[in-house]
């Protein structure tokens, strides 16, 4: 069976230990699936647990800031749109606190009910981030919609403080992007990643709602309803991306081609066929299952060849958790 990425792996059959890993990035990977930092340099637990928890607290500070100026810059302009908009920013501030909650969880130490670690919990959190987005979207098209079919009651004032404050809220979201965003990067944490997504969507539709509140100031009214409406598919899209990046996760999806892993293993001398090939991904580590027969019924040769898959497995892919079942090979004389 194979060990949870906090112990020493144990290659069936074999014997061989090495250490947990993290999964490593691959062309084209989304900004929520990062490129996680080598084992060398790989924070300790208790360290991750609580850089997470710093970069949360702060956001959190910056979010619930945001959300106030735009609630009381929107009421008083009658503002559907940037009502809707300090809706969306305030999932930012809620996604904050479920984080607080989270990873504490998440970075548990694996246990006996638990082999492989709680990491999955920070994708299920990042998921329910996609959730929130979903009702979030559907709350701000149907007033959207409701407004449009009323145009002769609706009535916004826009003024040059509405103006000016929507623009120190997308100062103040994009530094929060960026902050995030890198210490997603070099942490490797697919729930502060997923956040910073969050907040990108959220500087997009801030930036639309900002060149809208101009035109509703110089007497169009209906872009209020109009600007709602595409602030939803901002939201929609974000919701979209989450969900792309974290159901595999969730669902134990394969992160790896079997084709490529076998055409790596048979490479290394004395292995002639692989086979019964699986890997998943728990959202920061890999893993690796494999059948291998081996020409050889010498259990020391056998023991040497899987060590020099793993190197090969290692460089290809980064540092992974590789378990492997060994068996002769049924034409092998010796």
């Amino acid at each position: 069976m194979p060990s949870s990425p906090s112990e020493p792996k144990q290659t069936s059959g074999i014997g061989k230990a090495e250490e947990p890993l993290r999964r490593p990035s691959r062309p084209g990977e989304d900004v929520i699936s990062p490129s996680p930092p080598t084992m060398a340099n790989r924070p300790a637990v208790t360290h991750y647990h609580r850089r997470v928890r710093r970069v949360l607290l702060v956001t959190l500070a910056l979010n619930l800031s945001i959300v106030l100026g735009k609630l009381i810059l929107g009421w008083k302009a009658n503002a559907l749109s940037l009502l809707s908009d300090a809706g969306h920013s305030a999932t930012d501030s809620i996604n904050n606190i479920v984080g607080l909650l989270i990873i504490r969880l998440a970075t548990a130490e694996a246990d006996i009910g638990h082999p492989y670690g709680h990491r999955k919990i920070e994708s299920l959190a990042a998921f329910s981030i996609g959730g929130i987005l979903v009702l979030t979207c559907f709350e701000v098209a149907k007033s959207a919609i409701s407004r449009l079919m009323h145009l002769s009651e609706l009535v916004v004032h826009v003024s040059r403080l509405t103006v000016g404050g929507l623009g120190v809220a997308i100062a103040v979201n994009t530094f929060v992007y960026v902050y995030e965003r890198r210490a997603g990067r070099a942490l490797g944490s697919s729930y502060l990643l997923a956040d910073a997504l969050h907040t990108r969507s959220d500087i997009l539709i801030s930036s639309v709602l900002l060149v809208g509140l101009v035109g509703m100031k110089m007497g169009f009214p209906w872009l209020d309803p109009v600007l709602a409406l595409i602030i939803t598919g901002f939201i929609a899209r974000a919701g979209w991306q989450i969900f792309q990046r974290t159901v595999p996760v969730l669902v134990d999806a394969a992160s790896l081609e079997p084709a490529r892993i076998r055409a790596l293993v048979r490479r290394v001398p004395g292995v002639k066929e692989v086979y019964r090939i699986r890997s998943r991904s728990d959202g920061q580590h890999l893993f690796i299952e494999f059948n291998v027969s081996v020409t050889t019924r010498d259990v020391a040769r056998a023991h040497r060849i899987t060590e020099q898959i793993e190197e090969e497995l290692a460089k290809e892919f980064g540092p992974c958790d590789v378990t492997i079942h060994v068996e002769p090979h049924e034409e092998s004389g010796e």
